[in-house]
């Protein structure tokens, strides 16, 4: 056979494999989706949701100044929990540790009242999350100290690399092995 033959037969084939048919496409089966469940939810535990979301968009200047604001507020249970939202947000040097220990008491006065009933899952939800933002902290710093720490001994190596080809430069060429003298 040619060349010609066999290439001739090959867009045959080619032509008779485009004309098969198509198997039909199959339409995705799609899962129910479950009912909506509404939970109503109290004024105030809504109104301290609303007031997280709030405090992590303000500004330093604005943290700061709510804070003064809220420092003469009463210690509801409500208002403890909008200083440490506050002091959270504030990220200096152990504010999330006092941030936490303002939410300890509240954790623990399980017995004091409707308010702090209503409030403790969203109390232990921002003490967990404070202490878990503190471990990270943590964390970043120890990487800090190491990162800092091997890019001094880099250093350090880079300066002796550099001294050991200097000497190396100033030494004298010498003759290869046999050469004559």
């Amino acid at each position: 056979m040619t060349r010609t033959s066999l290439a001739g037969m090959a867009v045959c084939a080619l032509l008779l494999g485009a004309c098969a048919a198509k198997p039909p496409t199959q339409t995705p089966l799609l899962a129910p989706t479950p009912p909506r469940v509404v939970v109503p939810m109290d004024p105030q535990l809504t109104e301290l949701l609303a007031y997280q979301s709030a405090v992590r968009l303000m500004p330093s200047s604005e943290l700061l100044k709510a804070q003064q604001d809220l420092a003469k507020a009463d210690h509801a249970p409500h208002n403890t929990i909008r200083r440490a939202m506050l002091l959270a947000a504030l990220r200096g040097a152990g504010d999330l540790a006092r941030a936490q220990a303002l939410l300890e008491p509240l954790l623990t006065a399980t017995a004091t009242g409707k308010d702090a009933q209503l409030l403790a899952p969203l109390v232990q939800l921002l003490s967990n999350q404070y202490g878990e933002l503190r471990r990270q902290e943590e964390n970043i710093d120890k990487l800090n100290t190491q990162l800092r720490d091997t890019q001094r001994r880099n250093d350090l190596l880079n300066e002796k690399l550099e001294a050991l080809k200097n000497i190396e430069r100033s030494l004298s060429v010498r003759p290869a092995a046999g050469a004559p003298k």
